[in-house]
């Protein structure tokens, strides 16, 4: 009788693991550029991929200065420590004291070389960029600064608005665009609109225009910049940079805007516009509603994530992110525990979406800020390794969030189409006993996706080779 060699069963233990380790690492994006398709963020060939972000507009400044660079470092290890993938900061800096580009054209090296560092760390620590190209307030110069150029070179505008209308502004803009794209990174040695760390390109910060209520300034002009991009980069993701206003177009739901006012934007149209890869809302309710109530202000914020998922799925088939939301943090007018159920709040609203196929694929806190970055706080900030709870409420989420990661992109459309019909022959009516949460039954479903992955790809070592497929 011939005894098992242990050598062998030892390599089938081996061969059992490896395939393990390999459905698992498969849950996780690879890394490589993020295209779309449909309402879902994809890498890898058509595998989801769902972000945990947070904001830090600080990084080219504080990484124009070397010995500051320690900061930039210890913000992104922070951040991937805690599951977070996305990280959304400035591509300028308008005249002013620091500039990027202090007048149109110039640039100053030292600074781009801070941001040539903030994306290699990126890079380094697994964490995508989307950046964003200038402002519509007059922080960081911004429109303002663009059309203060203008004035100085003779031309007659009226108000900060012209930035969108001025043929020589936009030239100056584009110029910008084309010199921040195609910058070849003195660090990695990759050019900006070649390396796929960068997730993608917002047109503006909070783009407004009180000139035109109605919006259609603003969309001419996204209509112009976001194909100008992709006559640059025709790889990387464009956004707008929305906050979500809604304007005077078709499928606008303006009655939900704060006090029913308009900025001059149209969510739907201006997402639709060519060139534009994803929508983008921010959340701030307490600002927004400011003098409201606790129940004004979560009714605010349910009827906006809901109204404009629902309308990014109808009319725009395409994601949706929350690239802002933040609380602030006032003695008398809010307190942690207060923001920290407002966190919660954004994030369990992401995550339902998320795990049932939906078009709110993920979002970025205001602000993420390392201990010691003082003169940088502006009362929504969070430090992590200073804030217990808020790290363990962005850490559950990020981790939860990952586990849906690496699904076939055609699998989770199916599961939404069969979740909406589902949803559709169900009586709407009240119901006895106890039933679970609404946030138990995705995060359920989504490991139950995993275990079945994980389970035929275990099952199939077994199978005669004949009737592997």
């Amino acid at each position: 009788m011939a005894r098992s060699r242990p050598g062998g069963l030892a390599a089938s233990l081996l061969v059992l693991l490896c395939l393990v380790a390999s459905a698992a690492a498969a849950a996780t994006p690879g890394v490589g550029l993020v295209g779309v398709d449909g309402t879902q963020f994809v890498v890898g060939g058509g595998k989801t991929v769902y972000f945990s972000g947070f904001n830090a507009y600080w990084l080219m400044l504080v990484a124009s200065d070397p010995p500051r660079r320690g900061q930039v470092v210890a913000a992104f290890r922070q951040a991937a420590g805690h599951g977070l993938n996305l990280a959304r900061t400035w591509a300028f800096s308008d005249g002013g004291d620091t500039p990027l580009q202090s007048a149109p054209g110039v640039y100053d090296e030292a600074m781009f070389q801070g941001l040539d560092f903030a994306i290699a760390e990126a890079r380094r620590h697994g964490i995508y960029l989307l950046l964003c190209l200038t402002n519509n307030f007059h922080d960081f110069g911004g429109k303002r600064q663009y059309v203060a150029w203008a004035r100085e070179a003779g031309h007659h505008l009226a108000t900060a608005d012209d930035f969108f209308n001025s043929t020589v502004v936009k030239g100056y803009y584009k110029n910008h665009v084309k010199t921040v794209l195609t910058r070849v990174n003195t660090v990695t040695g990759v050019a900006y609109r070649d390396d796929p760390t960068i997730l993608g390109w917002e047109l503006m910060n909070e783009p407004r225009c009180d000139a035109d209520p109605t919006g259609a300034m603003v969309q001419a002009w996204v209509e112009e910049m976001a194909p100008y991009v992709k006559s640059i980069d025709g790889d990387h993701l464009v956004t707008a940079g929305l906050e979500g206003f809604y304007g005077d177009g078709a499928h606008e739901s303006k009655d939900l805007n704060p006090w029913g006012i308009y900025y001059g934007t149209n969510f739907v149209e201006t997402h639709r516009a060519h060139g534009v890869d994803f929508a983008t809302i921010h959340l701030y309710p307490d600002v927004w509603l400011w003098g409201s109530g606790a129940a004004a202000q979560l009714a605010f914020f349910r009827n906006w994530t809901r109204s404009h998922a629902r309308d990014t799925e109808l009319y725009l088939g395409k994601p949706l992110l929350v690239t802002e939301y933040g609380k602030f943090l006032w003695d008398g007018v809010a307190n942690r525990t207060q923001r920290d159920r407002f966190l919660g709040q954004v994030l369990d609203s992401i995550y339902a979406s998320a795990a049932g196929g939906g078009p709110l694929v993920g979002g970025a806190f205001w602000q993420l800020l390392d201990p010691g970055m003082d003169t940088l706080r502006d009362g929504y900030e969070i430090i992590l390794p200073e804030d217990q709870r808020a790290a363990t409420i962005i850490g559950n989420h990020s981790r939860q969030l990952a586990e849906l990661n690496g699904q076939d992109v055609e699998a989770v459309r199916r599961r939404r189409r069969r979740r909406r019909g589902a949803q559709r022959k169900v009586h709407v009516g009240s119901s006895s006993g106890r039933s679970r949460s609404s946030s138990d039954t995705p995060r359920l479903h989504a490991l139950l996706v995993r275990f079945i992955s994980l389970f035929r790809s275990i099952s199939s070592l077994f199978r005669p080779a004949a009737s592997r497929p």
